[in-house]
């Protein structure tokens, strides 16, 4: 059978949807580097139980095969190292019905008692997609030093907090399932919520019902983030400021492109994920049906 432009279009749709999922656990990966005491059940939480990491043997570390044995290793990894991980290119690409591998590369520095120093690095991933899991689970890392550099560290634990957040909330928005009990753990209690239409809303129960109006309209969707402008803010409360084109499916297969303006501010209470406190989006370009090649040129341009 012939693929059409609407078939072609799903596909990009559904795979930049799981670009946003395997971004959530990257970020959520480095800030466990980032922070004194990392959350070992959290960071347990993107990992298989046959995790097997391949560290570059210049490191002078030795492989880790199973979870426990991860994070075990994780708990007295380098005590007193300041970190910070700069994503720079994710590349992933689907193997099967459930796996995928990726390649990340990120700038990482480092600052303490063990090391000085930083580095280009390269990761190739194997992601492992449970059914009944919304996230990807990493099931090999394979560690590459592509560079050695002269760069000083810069503090990138807000800012991969902030991401962590970001790709999460739009993973659960880009294929809505109705069931709103995820985007609970993210709305703070203080919630400002303006939509585009206006409407603002400071409840969950509030939230969980835009949430459903969403997938009653929206089959499948994805936002690329355009000129995102992270501040961190010495409160806990940091602000993104972020430009998202869009591109949707509608439930009768209605293509439809759109791009807003995103103004949040995001409140750190130390736990999986970020806070949303408030939340303001500007429509700079209307929800406007097209054709399914007018949809993949948008998707493509913003890619």
């Amino acid at each position: 059978m012939t693929e059409t432009a609407l078939d072609t279009l799903h596909a990009a749709l559904a795979a930049s949807s799981y670009e946003h999922r395997a971004l959530t656990v990257v970020h959520r990966w480095y800030t466990a580097y980032e922070t004194a005491n990392p959350n070992l059940d959290h960071q347990g939480e993107l990992v298989t139980d046959d995790f097997t990491m391949h560290r570059p043997p210049e490191g002078g570390q030795p492989d880790v095969k199973g979870r426990q044995a991860y994070l075990d290793g994780l708990a007295t990894l380098y005590p007193g190292q300041s970190n910070a991980h700069h994503l720079r290119s994710m590349v992933i690409e689907h193997t099967g019905p459930d796996t995928a591998q990726g390649t990340v590369t990120h700038g990482f520095e480092t600052v303490g008692p063990s090391m000085n120093g930083a580095a280009l690095l390269r990761y190739d991933l194997q992601l492992l997609q449970h059914p009944a899991e919304h996230l990807p689970r990493i099931s090999t890392l394979a560690e590459q030093i592509l560079s050695y550099q002269d760069r000083q560290l810069t503090d990138a634990l807000t800012e991969n907090r902030v991401l962590a957040f970001v790709h999460y909330w739009l993973s659960l928005l880009e294929q809505p399932t109705g069931n709103a009990e995820a985007l609970r753990e993210l709305l703070h209690p203080e919630l400002d919520m303006t939509l585009s239409d206006g409407r603002v809303l400071h409840t969950p129960d509030q939230v969980a019902d835009w949430y459903a109006q969403a997938g009653e309209l929206v089959d499948l969707s994805t936002h690329h983030l355009i000129n995102p402008v992270i501040t961190p803010g010495e409160d806990g409360d940091h602000r993104i400021t972020v430009d998202f084109a869009w591109e949707g499916i509608t439930r009768t297969g209605q293509p439809m492109t759109a791009c807003t303006r995103h103004d949040w501010t995001l409140a750190d209470t130390g736990e999986r994920y970020l806070r949303l406190k408030r939340f303001h989006v500007t429509a700079l370009e209307p929800f406007t049906p097209v054709t399914a090649e007018e949809a993949l040129a948008h998707h493509n341009a913003a890619r």
